[in-house]
């Protein structure tokens, strides 16, 4: 879990002829402790450091003193959802916007596995591997503008939205115009046109 580790046993085979008292679980690295009485087969550690990988040790105590240490547990690693991304910006084109950005401070200590980029306000989304810090929308509407937000994905979870990036509009050039006349008079000609059926955006 986030900054924890629950670990359990089984009691041993012989109490050496004295009932158990109780039984204290080491963590390594960091060698914290955990005490739980003689009826108690699970401890919970908190305040473990996510991303670190931590195996336990646990020995059993009775009047007469202390057990060797059990074999090592296996291995594992708290964990958490990841932060935001940072310095979100997107460029727009003809029906189409580019979006980059920066890796969060913070891995929540699980590999990131993925980003998911929204567009505002359709609310289309593309997804990219880990790694990539860029996505690429397509057919968006020329004309209007448009805002992003990405968020990670670790192994545990999809973690919070970025802010807003900074608004594009996706545009083009315009159509052509069209019902182009010309009127001729005394070394003048006067020329009219509709305008066209699409300004680019």
């Amino acid at each position: 879990g986030n900054t924890q580790a629950t670990v359990s046993w089984s009691a041993p085979s012989s109490n050496g002829g004295s009932p158990i008292t109780g039984y204290t679980v080491t963590a390594s690295p960091g060698g914290q402790t955990v005490t739980v009485n003689g009826q108690t087969l699970t401890a919970t550690f908190t305040s473990l450091t996510n991303g670190t990988s931590y195996t336990f040790t646990i020995t059993a105590t009775n009047a007469k003193g202390n057990s060797a240490a059990s074999s090592a547990s296996n291995a594992v690693t708290p964990a958490t959802i990841p932060g935001a991304p940072t310095y979100v910006t997107a460029t727009a084109s003809s029906t189409q916007a580019t979006v980059t950005w920066s890796a969060p401070s913070s891995t929540g200590g699980s590999t990131i596995t993925g980003y998911e980029v929204t567009a505002n306000p359709s609310g289309q989304t593309v997804t990219v591997n880990g790694s990539t810090y860029t996505a690429t929308f397509t057919g968006l509407a020329n004309g209007t503008p448009y805002t992003f937000i990405v968020t990670t994905i670790n192994t545990i979870g999809t973690g919070a939205s970025s802010s807003a990036s900074n608004a594009v509009t996706p545009a083009t050039v315009p159509g052509a115009p069209t019902n182009v006349t010309a009127i001729a008079g005394n070394t003048q000609a006067t020329v009219s046109w509709s305008a066209p059926s699409s300004n680019g955006g």
